[in-house]
Parts: structure tokens; C-alpha cells; sequence
């Protein structure tokens, strides 16, 4: 082997041990944020966009969505429980769900003029709509 090949191959390995030391961040960034207290995994979408899986937690008056895979360990959205309405509240469906587990709820809502889908586990939906309702009353 020459000098060349030689060096060729190192980098070739070095980038390899980068790559997976960058997606073992992201998994541990993911699982962190699953197993946080008040974390859940929640599927996202904005109208016609794509679902994305997340997490989602509550702070207070705000629902926070970080996206699972990303480097970023800030919020993707964050829904001010104000500014949510509920505008369904359906089981999944394979036309319209295929990319997400079958085992998930959809929650449509308005959201700053758009409308949002948010994909829960049963007990998830629930706590999602408990949380909305349980909102001070708006004068």
C-alpha cells in the first residue's frame, strides 16, 4: 500500500468513528428527552407537510416539540395553549396516516391561522386534551 492509500483509508475511518459518534448524540439526545419527566412521543405535522416524530413535553401554559432526529436541542415548536383550538379528534387512518405506527390518535388543531396534527398514543391524546381544557377562562 502506498502513503496514498494509506492516509485515504484513515480518513475514510475517521470520518466512519465522526459519523457515528454524531448519530450516537442524537439517539442519546432522544432518549434523554423520552425519558424526562412529562416527555411522550409525539408525531408532527403542519398541514400538508410531512409527519415528523418527536417528543413532547408541557411547560406550563405551552406545549414544547423537540424533533427526534436532529443536532439541535431546541424546541422544533412550541404551541402556547392559548393560541391552540381543537378542530378534530380522530383515530389513524391508513390513506392518510400510513407513515405513522397504527396505534396513534390525531389530534387536528388550529394554530396561528395553520392547521397543525399532532399524533399521540391513546393516554397521550387524552392528556393533550385534559391539558387544553384545564386552561384559566378567557375574558
Amino acid at each position: 500500500m502506498t502513503t496514498v492509500e494509506i492516509l485515504a483509508f484513515v480518513a475514510v475511518c475517521l470520518l466512519f468513528v465522526l459519523a457515528l459518534a454524531a448519530w450516537s448524540l442524537v439517539v442519546l439526545h432522544q432518549r434523554r428527552m423520552v425519558s424526562s419527566v412529562g416527555g411522550l412521543a409525539v408525531a408532527f405535522k403542519r398541514g400538508e407537510e410531512r409527519w415528523a416524530n418527536g417528543v413532547g413535553r408541557y411547560s406550563g401554559d405551552e406545549f414544547i416539540w423537540y424533533r427526534t432526529l436532529t443536532f439541535s436541542p431546541a424546541p422544533a415548536q412550541r404551541l402556547p395553549r392559548t393560541e391552540l383550538r381543537v378542530l378534530s379528534n380522530r383515530a389513524w387512518d391508513a390513506k392518510r396516516d400510513m407513515a405513522l405506527r397504527p396505534n396513534l390518535s390525531i389530534v387536528e388543531c388550529s394554530f396561528r391561522g395553520e392547521t397543525i396534527s399532532l399524533g399521540f398514543p391513546d393516554n397521550g391524546r387524552t392528556g393533550f386534551l385534559s391539558w387544553l381544557e384545564a386552561a384559566a377562562p378567557r375574558f
